[in-house]
C-alpha cells in the first residue's frame, strides 16, 4: 500500500450559521524523489512488478511482453528488492486488482 506517499488537504467551508457550504480535497505527492530513485531495499511502481508476475501467457503475448520479466526493464530492474518483503505475492495483488476493476 503506497498511501503513505500521498497526502490530502481537506478544506471545509461553513456558513456563519454553521451549515456546511462546501468542501475541497487536494491530493499531493509527499516524496517526489521516489519517482526517480528509491532507497535501498525499496521498489517503485508496484503495478509493473504485479503485471509482469500476474499476466497470463496470452496476455503477455498480446502486449509484447512474452519472455520478459522484471530484470528486463530499467524501472523494475534498478531495485535490489524484486520480491516484496512482506511475503505478499505480486501475482496475488494483480489478481485482486483485476477483480476490483470488473
Amino acid at each position: 500500500d503506497n498511501s503513505s506517499r500521498f497526502g490530502k488537504f481537506i478544506e471545509i467551508q461553513f456558513h456563519k450559521s454553521g451549515c456546511l457550504m462546501g468542501a475541497s480535497i487536494n491530493t499531493y505527492l509527499l516524496e517526489k524523489v521516489r519517482l526517480i530513485r528509491q532507497a535501498d531495499g525499496e521498489r517503485n511502481y508496484h503495478i509493473f512488478y504485479e503485471l509482469l508476475k500476474g499476466l497470463g501467457v496470452r496476455e503477455k503475448r498480446q502486449l509484447g511482453l512474452q519472455g520478459l520479466g522484471v530484470h528486463d526493464f530499467r524501472i523494475t530492474a534498478c531495485s535490489d528488492t524484486i520480491d516484496r518483503r512482506d511475503n505478499v505475492k505480486d501475482e496475488d495483488t494483480y489478481k485482486a486488482l483485476r477483480h476490483a476493476m470488473r
